[in-house]
């Protein structure tokens, strides 16, 4: 079976459980910057201060990755929809 993708909800994106998955590689990565990789910059802060710069840096990049994410999804919207181009056509078979 084929399928074409023409619209993509922006609320499906927002209210997903995507913003979840983008803040714990987002935590993940904040962890490894600030505790397993320390910069002399981050060497001298406190275990305080490198909690709070974590929680920060995971929130900081899930809010930008998700209005990345919802800007090309608006974008994409508007070509398939507006312009009318073809959306990424899928095909999909059904297992046995």
């Amino acid at each position: 079976m084929k399928y074409e993708v023409k619209n993509i909800h922006i609320g499906s994106l927002i209210f997903s459980s995507l913003p979840i998955v983008i803040f714990a590689l987002g935590f993940l990565g904040a962890i490894t910057a600030f505790f397993m990789v320390p910069t002399p910059i981050v060497g001298g802060m406190s275990l305080g201060k490198k909690a709070l710069a974590v929680g920060m840096y995971s929130f900081l990049y899930m809010f930008l990755a998700l209005a990345l994410f919802v800007f090309l999804a608006f974008v994409y919207n508007f070509f398939t929809a507006v312009l009318g181009l073809s959306g990424i056509k899928v095909d999909l078979e059904e297992e046995e």
